[in-house]
């Protein structure tokens, strides 16, 4: 953990939440089928857990330390609307109170061990990413900052959640959420190429490498450096300088240094005046901010997804789009990833693993546990025998895994009573 003690957020209690991430399991995992062959998940095989994630994160830190490649989690919002993980209970926030500073106190107090733990899951080139809203995005970060360090920050994306946001707003109409990216460590390479992503380059040209563009050598906004600024002979015999502003010098200088334009001098273009280095097309393009489309979905999709897999409607009020979190763990892990979901929900990151790997051929497993939190007695889903949020996840998994002929490991938590 990266941090300062006179610089970071504060709240009341948030030692003590602290102090439970070096606690020790009282809980231990057992697998549900009766007689099965293996008493704790193994990261070559999927899972899907009943427990509280603490727990669960406590027992398995030393066996899967730096084993998981990508944690995905849509944790609880704090918006009023949904519970607030404390111990194994969880409270109401009153809509009209004014001690909101209690509420932030709670659910900080609620994430703050289970990211420290998580941390020390993730590979080295592992990264987290952490769906939030309005109500506690700023908390977070710095939350976030503090757990794997300022340094580690590897962006706030935007995911814009609805086609057309609701008038019930006091101020702007909100019609976004964030996902929140941290890596493991500084050196991690960073994102995949998003294979889907929209390309604004123009490759129009070709040779016997594929299709690339051209990009001029010289530059005028990198900052003049004189070792930068020489001549190059062409294959025609012409000179070319950097080309400096009108009125100007010492502005424009060369992107290579002497020693890579001899070592490279065979793949640069003379053209029209200029000097050009070559930029091949990738397979893919840089992953952008902005998750704004068809290929993420909305909350509407999001609903759609579960529904579809369940074959029950209104099962699940806002669960997210199953191409959202395919996109997360396709940018981030590589395509054998272990995959770690410990807000599992309706079991949203099951089916982007299993769908994923349908699509490129990969090999990555999920990991996803759930707290058996009751279902409301007068919904959809209670009337559909699921009396817990787990019994949700599990049918979808089950149904997901069953479709794309996918093993499933499912385990139970109980106290340690010898």
């Amino acid at each position: 953990m990266t941090h300062e003690s006179f610089f970071g957020l504060a709240w009341p209690g948030k030692q003590a939440a602290a102090a439970q991430a070096t606690a020790s399991a009282t809980w231990r995992i057992i697998p549900r089928r009766a007689g099965g062959s293996r008493t704790l998940p193994e990261v070559l095989h999927n899972s899907l857990t009943a427990g509280d994630n603490l727990e669960f994160l406590t027992l398995l830190r030393e066996p899967w330390r730096e084993s998981v490649d990508v944690i995905y989690i849509d944790p609880p919002y704090n918006t009023g609307r949904d519970f607030i993980y404390k111990d194994n209970y969880r409270s109401r926030r009153e809509h009209n109170s004014s001690d909101h500073g209690r509420w932030h106190a709670q659910w900080l107090s609620m994430m703050f061990p289970r990211l420290i733990v998580a941390r020390e899951f993730l590979k080295p080139s592992g990264f987290i990413c952490i769906s939030i809203g309005e109500d506690e995005v700023a908390n977070l970060r710095k939350v976030a900052d503090e757990v794997f360090g300022e340094e580690c920050f590897a962006g706030q994306l935007i995911w814009k959640k609805a086609g057309t946001g609701k008038n019930d707003s006091r101020y702007a109409v909100v019609e976004h959420e964030y996902v929140l990216v941290y890596a493991k460590s500084v050196d991690n390479p960073g994102f995949n190429l998003d294979r889907g992503g929209v390309k604004t380059t123009r490759y129009n040209h070709s040779d016997s490498k594929g299709r690339y563009s051209l990009v001029r050598l010289d530059s005028k906004t990198l900052g003049y450096l004189s070792s930068l600024d020489f001549p190059i002979t062409g294959p025609d015999g012409k000179t070319y300088w950097p080309d400096q502003p009108a009125g100007k010098d010492k502005v424009a200088r060369w992107r290579w240094g002497r020693e890579k334009v001899q070592e490279h001098g065979a793949e640069l273009v003379f053209r029209r005046g200029f000097v050009y280095t070559k930029n091949y097309e990738s397979a893919g393009a840089k992953p952008r901010s902005i998750l704004d489309g068809a290929r993420f979905g909305v909350t509407r999709t999001g609903r759609k997804d579960a529904e579809a897999a369940l074959g029950i409607v209104g099962i699940f009020e806002f669960p997210k789009p199953v191409g959202l979190v395919k996109h997360l763990i396709d940018i981030c892990g590589p395509s054998d990833a272990v995959v770690m979901d410990f807000f599992a929900g309706s079991g949203t990151t099951a089916q982007a693993v299993v769908e994923l790997n349908a699509e490129d051929g990969g090999q990555r497993t999920f990991h996803m546990v759930q707290i058996p939190q009751p279902t409301d007695t007068k919904s959809v889903a209670y009337a559909e025998g699921f009396t817990t949020v787990f019994d949700i996840c599990l049918a979808r998994t089950q149904s997901v895994c069953a479709n794309h002929g996918v093993n499933l490991d499912v385990f139970d938590t109980e106290p340690i009573t010898d």
